[in-house]
């Protein structure tokens, strides 16, 4: 059942066994497997089943340096399906060397291990339709060529792991007749939860105090209460609970909305291979159930522990399109419909427009248009074909790659960002229409950070040299300059309530319990200790469908 909370009387108040709040992938997620389990549950969603810029407004922070991190409205959604409505699809999870207790990385120990959530990947991958749980290229039967290049092997240095991409899944779109023809789930849209009430006590939630736009109060009352409403906005409603909660629910520890992390990523170099270039697998590989796949290069878990490495891959890219110098009418065409205004919100999302395209202007535009003329040719035969593979076809091609004569590509990185209780995020003064304290969001870089994504060049460089399979070559003068000026994230928001065994190490249990409150739940990625080499997309639903099993299994218990 769908309900507009704006059609529902004031004070209304709902009763259900679990109260989830947030209907991105995690929130959606652990709906349907609850459901299926026999269990009511109450789905609370901010936004509506489309997007509302009113809604989404809500969500805006008062401060950050636009350096550093991007605006909200860019890098999150208050909608059904949440951020995955502007998700590009790409599918890994995280890696054994993230729960590994690394000396080198302070404040970096998981109080689980790897396998604890590895048992969850197949399963999340059925979510996200993208094949089977296999990350490496040597078990993809279908695929001759396992090495990037002829001649490069894999020791500690790999060009085997992957990426697999969804379709990209719009969890809203995907499970919306789930989620409507279930009899167990109701959908509370256009609701943005503003308290967590706790009772005399403080160990349990009583209820949660939700407005609408409208003016509408509404609560809800249940059993167990999930908050899966995305790192940031889950963070900032546990900090706003503050009437009997000193610093926030969950805050004993003095850590809540501390460790604010998200990846390092950029383009400092070129790699050249010597091999012969049409041997150079540049692109994406399709597995036998035609899901997409991307090489990286990556690290051993043995090699970066003993180089002391932050986990980091980096893969093969194409141009900028919006440098024209490329003279490449394949990628100016791709510039000239990402520019043009009836097109440019239809094609991608803002942000990755902004990354894609880069400097817009006249003598740029004029530039690329020329570059499509003169090979015309090229040009009318790539756009239709690549224009059905990317928005017509069921399963999307992920990103667009041009082959290089020369064997040169970019080669884009991106790092884990080290934990940092400096990195932060906290309430200003600032309030929304709802009256909630907006978010001061001040994301960290530091030394450390930059250091390892230097290194992790060195090595790269050196391992393709004493293959005689190619070289690196750095763009500018000053790598390190190029790193910090690349610095900033955002989109990949993951900390500030981090996993811990004991409440003094952080905010929530080794179950995504909030210390302290029996019935109280975080399922996102503002739980992860670490960062990692991988976006958290992936790893969100498998921490949501051990949530989803922990939770079915203590509720049975009480019964």
């Amino acid at each position: 059942m769908f309900i507009d909370a704006e059609t529902l009387d004031n004070q209304t108040t709902f009763t259900s066994d679990i109260a989830v709040v947030g209907a991105g992938p995690a929130g959606i997620v652990l709906a349907l497997e609850l459901a299926n389990a026999g269990y009511e549950v109450v789905l609370i969603e901010s936004g509506g089943l489309h997007f509302s810029a009113a809604i989404q407004n809500l969500g805006e922070a008062s401060h950050f340096d636009p350096q550093f991190h991007a605006p909200m409205s860019e890098c999150t959604r208050r909608q059904l399906g949440g951020t995955s409505t502007i998700w590009g699809g790409r599918c890994l999870p995280y890696d054994p060397v993230d729960f590994d207790r690394r000396s080198y990385i302070p404040n970096s120990d998981w109080p689980i291990g790897y396998e604890e959530i590895a048992g969850y990947f197949q399963r999340a991958c059925d979510y996200f339709l993208c094949g089977k749980s296999e990350f490496k290229i040597e078990n993809i039967p279908n695929i001759a060529q396992k090495s990037i290049v002829p001649g490069l092997p894999d020791a500690e240095v790999l060009t085997s792991t992957l990426e697999r991409w969804s379709l990209p899944t719009n969890f809203g779109k995907e499970y919306f007749n789930d989620l409507k023809q279930s009899e167990k789930i109701k959908l509370l849209y256009n609701l943005t939860c503003t308290e967590i009430e706790t009772s005399e006590q403080n160990d349990q939630v009583e209820l949660l105090a939700a407005k609408t736009l409208g003016g509408k109060t509404i609560r809800v009352k249940c059993q167990k209460y999930v908050l899966a409403g995305g790192a940031l906005n889950t963070t900032r409603l546990l900090l706003a609970s503050d009437r009997r909660h000193p610093g926030g629910i969950g805050n004993q520890s003095g850590l809540l909305g501390r460790f604010y992390m998200g990846h390092l990523s950029g383009d400092i170099a070129v790699v050249h291979f010597t091999t012969p270039p049409q041997d150079t697998v540049f692109g994406f590989d399709r597995d036998p159930d035609k899901i997409y796949l991307r090489r990286r290069f990556s690290f051993t878990r043995e090699f970066l522990h003993e180089q002391q490495l932050p986990n980091i891959v980096a893969w093969l890219g194409s141009p900028k399109f919006g440098d024209p110098a490329h003279q490449n009418a394949i990628l100016s065409s791709a510039y000239l419909a990402l520019s043009t205004p009836v097109l440019k919100n239809f094609l991608t999302s803002t942000a990755m427009r902004k990354a894609a395209i880069g400097k817009e202007g006249q003598g740029i535009y004029w530039a690329h248009v020329m570059n499509v003329l003169k090979d015309f040719k090229q040009a009318i035969t790539f756009v239709p074909r690549f224009g059905y593979g990317r928005y017509i076809a069921k399963r999307k091609i992920p990103a667009l790659f041009v082959y290089s004569a020369a064997n040169e590509y970019p080669l884009h990185y991106h790092s884990e960002q080290v934990p940092n209780p400096d990195s932060r995020i906290s309430l200003s003064n600032d309030q929304d229409e709802l009256g909630m304290r907006r978010l001061n969001i001040d994301i960290q870089f530091a030394q450390q950070d930059i250091d390892g994504v230097l290194k992790a060049h060195r090595y790269w460089d050196q391992y393709l040299r004493n293959h005689n399979c190619g070289y690196l070559k750095y763009v500018t003068d000053d790598p390190e300059a190029s790193v910090w000026e690349q610095a900033g994230d955002g989109f990949h928001q993951v900390g500030t309530t981090r996993m811990s065994e004991h409440p003094k190490d952080g905010v929530v249990g080794n179950n995504c319990n909030v210390h302290g409150l029996d019935n109280l739940f975080v399922a996102s990625s503002s739980i992860f200790v670490t960062s990692g080499q991988a976006n958290s997309t992936f790893t969100i639903v498998a921490f949501a469908l051990r949530l989803a099993d922990h939770l079915k299994k203590i509720i049975e218990e009480k019964v």
